[in-house]
């Protein structure tokens, strides 16, 4: 089962979280800690706009809660959940 998701959530910690709560039918509280698979500021600092000048991290990818998380920008970040 996969599910993408562009701006459900304000932070890509929260899209995470909720998009795998929606995966497995569960309540986001009963997941494992996001912090245990990523640092959730360090994610957001990321995928945070770019300064002048400086280039946009373009893929991340990381296992949480059985999934794998795939983090892909172009111009908003998108988060995909294999």
């Amino acid at each position: 089962m996969t599910e993408t998701l562009t701006e459900t959530a304000a932070d890509i910690h929260e899209r995470i979280v909720v998009g795998v709560a929606s995966l497995e039918d569960a309540d986001p509280l009963s997941l494992p800690p996001l912090f245990d698979a990523v640092d959730p500021d360090a994610l957001e600092a990321i995928f945070a706009d770019p300064r002048r000048g400086a280039s946009r991290v373009r893929t991340i990818e990381f296992p949480y809660a059985g999934y794998t998380i795939r983090i892909e920008c172009a111009d908003e970040p998108v988060v995909r959940i294999d």
